[in-house]
This record gives structure tokens, sequence and C-alpha cells, in this order.
């Protein structure tokens, strides 16, 4: 609430609601939308709130320093130092005398004239009543004016007239050059950055957006991962429409210097993707990321198409960061891991811990399911197929690493499909009465599936 007007002596105060951002305010914070129509007319300088604008402003009030100067050559052959701005003014003038032409000039005076009889003076009596006059550019204005030009060959166009590809390139090039300049103290708000770049690029223009904002606010819309980073959570708004509405959400879950640097660690552009799953599933490794796919295939699941995502977080014992993570944005997560790992060799102790941590997450509603294989995923398939058909199979498929090796057998339509993975890939999916397939397919439980602590 703000004071509707100035209250005089002894005047109650009056408040009203503040519905727009006044423009004294609007001057001192510029604000600067790019769309996802990257016309670059709405950045040139003649746009009242675009980077090119704020950039020329910097460069007018550089011009009006008295130590901006320019050499001027005399009739005489001699050489003078002039102030840069009033070399500009005289030059000015010159092109306005050049063109005032005669029709220049009767324009003028009909314009004053007309005034002054609707002002209720006479023209001819009255005529220093009120002057009117056209005046030269100032600098800023001149500025204003300036278009950006495309030259190819012998032909020059107006940058607003090529394609949107390149408009769009020329609009974060602009980006790119507002931040070398390092302006302040704007807000920023970006539609779909990812438009038009290829992933390098995206990456690129990542690492400018993260140097603006280091002095400026940027907002910006995304569905590239590229433009999101697990490190960086805190900063994630996730937007998603429902039958309930439009939900927000942002991550509550604290975050300090140890736990960034230990994401950084981990740092793999694919894992970002779980800011924009439906539901999400979290495995230790490429072996299960690579072969439950392939699973979900088989069962006649499409993942993709459910906005599901398998991410593999590089080890047991980051499990917990990305859970945590996860289910502070209310995402429904899924964590499949190995009883005993290899990340906690001779430390059984602070295995079990941890294993109970990870049990914890669980949730009756479903929203947050928790599986763990008593043994690690090779040997869970081993006892599944046997140790026969298993030898068979890496026979079959020689020097590959593991990872690879779960993924063949996984596409083999002879091989059991271990329990519990058609369940979890069924919750995955979000297909609670998805039919499973021949159940002479399917593998004999060796796994728990921890259900929510009491």
């Amino acid at each position: 609430m703000v004071l509707a007007r100035a209250p005089k002596k002894g005047e109650t105060h009056q408040y009203q609601p503040l519905v727009n951002v006044p423009p004294d305010v609007r001057e001192l914070v510029p604000l600067i939308y790019i769309g996802t129509n990257r016309s670059l007319k709405e950045h040139l300088p003649s746009a009242r709130y675009s980077m090119l604008r704020l950039l020329f402003e910097d460069i007018n009030n550089e011009l009006k320093d008295p130590m901006q100067t320019v050499k001027v050559r005399q009739r005489d052959g001699t050489e003078v130092e002039v102030q840069r701005l009033d070399r500009f003014r005289k030059l000015m003038e010159a092109a306005v005398t050049l063109l005032r032409t005669e029709s220049f000039e009767i324009l003028e005076k009909a314009i004053k004239k007309h005034a002054l009889q609707q002002l209720g003076f006479d023209p001819d009596t009255d005529a220093d009543k009120l002057d009117l006059f056209f005046s030269p550019f100032d600098t800023m204005d001149f500025y204003k004016s300036l278009d950006l030009r495309v030259r190819e060959g012998g032909f020059s166009v107006s940058a607003t007239e090529v394609g949107e590809g390149i408009q769009n390139a020329l609009v974060l090039a602009i980006l790119k050059a507002f931040e070398e300049r390092r302006k302040q103290g704007a807000i920023l708000l970006i539609e779909e950055p990812e438009m038009f770049l290829h992933p390098q690029m995206q990456r690129s223009l990542y690492k400018t957006i993260r140097e603006i904002a280091k002095t400026n606010q940027v907002i910006y819309t995304t569905h590239s991962p590229h433009f999101v980073s697990v490190p960086d959570y805190e900063e994630v708004a996730v937007i998603r429409k429902g039958a309930d509405g439009t939900t927000v959400r942002r991550s509550t879950l604290l975050t300090n210097e140890k736990r960034k640097e230990k994401l950084i660690k981990e740092l793999d552009p694919e894992r970002n993707e779980l800011f924009f799953a439906s539901r999400l599933l979290l495995v230790e490794g490429d072996i299960e990321k690579l072969a439950l796919p392939e699973y979900a295939k088989r069962l006649g699941l499409d993942l993709d198409r459910e906005g599901a995502t398998v991410v593999e977080v590089g080890g047991k014992r980051n499990l917990l960061e990305f859970i945590q993570i996860a289910t502070s944005f209310a995402i429904p997560t899924g964590v499949v891991y190995d009883e005993d790992s290899s990340d906690f060799k001779d430390h059984d102790d602070e295995e079990s811990k941890y294993n109970s941590t990870l049990d914890g997450f669980a949730r009756p509603d479903g929203s947050v399911m928790v599986w763990r294989f008593t043994k690690k995923y090779e040997d869970h398939l081993r006892k599944t197929i046997g140790e026969r058909k298993y030898q068979e199979l890496c026979q079959k498929f020689p020097h590959v690493g593991k990872p690879t090796r779960a993924r063949l057998i996984a596409m083999d339509p002879t091989v059991l499909i271990p329990d519990p993975i058609p369940e979890i890939l069924k919750w995955l999916s979000n297909k609670a009465t998805a039919q499973l397939p021949n159940e002479s397919l399917l593998g004999q439980p060796t796994f728990q599936k921890v259900a929510h602590p009491e």
C-alpha cells in the first residue's frame, strides 16, 4: 500500500494498492524483456527499455565529459582540439541550416501561426509571445535514431529485415556486449534463451547470463537442461500445469558451500534433466541407467513420452543429495540402491545408517518410492537368470564394459526381466494398471521394497 496523494497538514493519510511500477522507479531500475519473438526492433536504441538504449545512454554520458575531445582542421591548415559535444552541436546546426529550404521555413511559420491562433493570439502582433522552431537532435536523440544494418557483398539492409535466426543471433550478441560493458542494476526477463542455438552455444550463453547476473537480476524460462544446474538448485523455480492449476515450486532445502562443491564435482548436464521430470528415478551408476530403459521398451513403456527420467548420480553416496533436492521440489522420486555397495567398503555401520536414511524418504502415497537390492545389480541379474545363462551372455558380448553389457542383455527378449524392475518401471511411467508381460519372462524376488516407516 502507498499514499494515494501527499497529505495536507492535519489530514488523515489515505492509502491505495500499488498496481504498477512508478515511472521514477522504473527509470532507476530498467527492465529489459527478451521474448520468444526475437524481433530486433524491440532491442534497438529507439526502444525505451532495451539493452542498446541503456548502453548508448552510458556512451552519451561519456560524450558529455569535457575530456572527450576531437581534432578539427581549420582553414589555415592547423588543427585544434575541441570538445566532442561542441563539435557535434555545430555540425548538427550546420546540417539543419542546410535543410532549411524555402518549403521548410514556410512549414515552420505555418505551424507557429496556427498555434498562436489556437491559443487566442494574433499572429501579426503577438508573434513574440510564443516562438516555435525546429531544432536539431541532441546527442541521445541521434543515438536513438540509429539503425543496425547488415552489409553483404555490395548491398546493405536493415538487420530488422533479415531472418529470425540472424535476428536471434544479433539479440544475443547485444546481450553479450551488455555483459562486457558490465552494466548493472537492470532486471532482465528472458523467454527460452535456448531458441535457435545448438548445445555448445547454449552452454556459452548460460555462462554469459551468469556473468550478467552478478550485477543484475536475471529471470528466464527454459525447457533446456543447459540453462539449469543441480548445484544451483536454489535458483530454480519449477512451474507445472495440472488439474488444480499452475504451481510454482522452489526448493526449501538449505544450501552451503560444502554441498555446492560436492554437487559441482558430480556435475553432469544429463542430471539437470531432473528439474523437468514428471517422475524421476535415481540410480547409483551407468549400469542401471542403461539397462532400465531397455527393459521399459520390452514392457511397452515409453518413459520419454511420460516425461520420466532415469538419473545416475555417480555413486551411492550421492543418492542422498539428489533425493533431497528432488523431493524439495515435490518431484515424484524413486530410488534404487544396493544394500551392500563398494562405496562403503569396510564401513558397514556407516552404510547401515545411510541405508536407513534413504529408506526414510519412502512415502505411503507413492510420491517417493525406495527399492533396495540385497545384492548389486549384476549379482541380482545373475541369480535371476542363472549362472549358466549369465556366462553365455557374457561370452556373447565380449570386450565391452559392464554398463554396455547390461544394456545388451536387457535388450535380449529371451532374458528374464529381474524383479522388481517391472514394478519400478510401472511406477516411473505412472502406469499403475499396466499389464505385465508373460510371467515366464519375470524373475523371482531378491529385493526389498521399503515401506513407509511408521
